[in-house]
């Protein structure tokens, strides 16, 4: 009786974990964006981080 309980309640949440739910920034996401999320927490000078930070917010307004 427990058994099935338990699997009752796991599988919808193992369902649920397991689906593909991908927003639309990340579908909509420049390769300058992309770069710029991998970079900002690298060790990397604040006048580099700027560019890179400017360089995404240019592609997005293409």
């Amino acid at each position: 009786m427990k058994i099935t309980l338990l699997l009752s309640l796991a599988l919808p949440l193992i369902l649920t974990a397991c689906s593909e739910k991908r927003s639309e920034q990340a579908r909509e996401e420049t390769p300058a964006c992309r770069h710029y999320r991998m970079m900002m927490t690298a060790p990397i000078p604040p006048d580099v981080h700027n560019r890179l930070k400017l360089a995404c917010e240019a592609s997005m307004a293409e």
